[in-house]
């Protein structure tokens, strides 16, 4: 059948797909593109007018001028026999041409498509350090990191997956430093996965993870391209979605999402001051509210008797538990933290804080809460924000809730037992054959230039951040 004909039939319910036919003498052909995602002066330019044009050779020689020479248009293009990767490249965004008679067609790469600009990152920002981040085209995004990766042992492989939604995913990975096995097993992984689409990265980290039972994220998401760019060049692997501004990186151990970009663009004595910071605050986020719990409700004897007595007098006029209180109070922070991210950005932060004052407040004065609560979940939600990956975040958030139980119920010994076992699953995980805990444990002495501390940069070169 013609590849034409093999077309008009599928083509019959999309008014989006044109088909423009040229005839000229004894050559007939017919263009088709799709009319918001091409660009018409290029076409115009290069296909149409050189198709309308006076050809002074034979009909035979002008279709060897198209299909094997491939002199005929200014343009580049590619041949393909196969009607469903013309369909593909079509709906893709491509120019089709199909010569009456012929199974062959020809793609022009004239894409057009809808995209913002290279703008300053939302999620990851920076005082010192570049200001740009990705966007949600996959082409333009490998550019920013080519533009600060220059060497030829940069490999990007490409895969195309889902059925339908057809997501170009971008392997990179620099060839010599990155691990041949576990370059093998994500390229495994990536092939073995069927989906009829995929929405963006977030799936691609669902598919690639083996143990999803796990609160711990095991990629790194980044949308800044300098972050790509300098773990690639310590032998990590990259995923670049088209249609996601954010980007995967692997493997991840804990002390991954502990970095962040502006710890490179400091002086090395801030930079590692802070890092430590963020280690202590993590720690706090975490079991600060079940350790309140336990103590005010199983161990008052642990208090200092002039902070017994004020915490005591505060509760008095309290109906609730401490674990209703917490509970209460978490709750009602987590509601305003949402809605001040659904909220456009201009006034969603100004209501969370007001919110969180006024309601934290009227609490208070209400006898809902006591005050020591307000300060702890403040304090504690304060202390979670210091972590630079989100996705660590959510983690933390969900744990601390775990241990809120453990701590009501069995006091010190369930916020001990809760955190044992915590410890317990990051050292049975790995990710993509990297322990969680690294460089920790297992201990690396030449990586632990760059975990709670930063070294200078002569000292620390050659130092992996994982």
């Amino acid at each position: 059948m013609e590849l034409a004909q093999w077309l008009n039939d599928r083509l019959k319910t999309r008014p989006d797909v044109v088909s423009q036919k040229i005839e000229q003498g004894g050559f007939s052909c017919t263009v088709y593109y799709m009319t918001d995602a091409i660009d018409l002066e290029m076409l115009q330019t290069h296909v149409l007018r050189t198709l309308l044009a006076p050809y002074k050779g034979s009909e035979e020689e002008r279709l060897g001028d198209i299909l094997e020479r491939r002199s005929y248009f200014p343009a580049p293009y590619s041949l393909t026999r196969s009607p469903e990767a013309a369909l593909d490249g079509l709906l893709n965004g491509q120019a089709l041409l199909c010569i009456d008679g012929q199974e062959t067609g020809a793609l022009f790469p004239f894409q057009q498509k809808a995209a913002r600009s290279v703008s300053v990152s939302e999620n990851e920002k920076t005082i010192r350090g570049p200001k740009e981040s990705f966007v949600e085209d996959v082409w333009t995004n490998l550019s920013l990191v080519r533009q600060r990766v220059k060497s030829d042992k940069l490999v990007v492989e490409e895969f195309v997956i889902g059925s339908e939604s057809r997501t170009t995913v971008l392997l990179l990975y620099m060839k010599g430093s990155s691990d041949d096995e576990l370059v093998k097993t994500i390229k495994t992984k990536l092939q073995a996965i069927r989906t009829n689409r995929v929405p963006g990265s977030s799936f691609l980290e669902e598919a690639l993870d083996d143990r999803l039972a796990s609160p711990f994220p095991k990629m790194l998401n980044t949308e800044r391209p300098d972050v790509v760019a300098s773990s690639l060049f310590e032998g990590r692997v990259a995923l670049l979605t088209d249609g996601s501004p954010s980007n995967l990186i692997a493997p991840a151990t804990l002390l991954s999402f502990m970095q962040s970009a502006e710890d490179y663009y400091q002086r090395y004595f801030y930079s590692s001051w802070v890092r430590i910071l963020r280690y202590v605050f993590f720690g706090l986020s975490l079991v600060l509210p079940s350790a309140y719990v336990a103590i005010t409700t199983f161990h008052p004897e642990m208090m200092p008797y002039n902070l017994l007595i004020s915490v005591a007098s505060s509760r008095d006029i309290v109906p609730f538990p401490a674990i209703v209180e917490a509970l209460i109070m978490e709750v009602t922070f987590e509601v305003m933290r949402e809605a001040g991210q659904r909220i456009p950005s201009v006034i969603g932060q100004t209501i969370s804080i007001v919110g969180a004052i006024v309601i934290g407040d009227a609490a208070v004065t209400a006898g809902i809460v006591s005050a020591p609560m307000v300060i702890i979940v403040a304090l504690t939600g304060i202390s979670s924000f210091i972590v630079p990956h989100f996705s660590l975040t959510l983690t933390v958030r969900f744990l601390r809730f775990m241990l809120l139980f453990t701590s009501a119920v069995f006091g010190l010994l369930g916020l001990i037992v809760g955190v044992f076992f915590v410890y317990i699953h990051l050292l049975s995980m790995d990710s993509f054959g990297t322990p969680y805990l690294s460089p920790f444990i297992p201990y690396k002495s030449e990586r632990m230039k760059d975990a709670a501390g930063r070294f200078t940069w002569s000292k620390r070169m050659g130092a992996n951040r994982s």
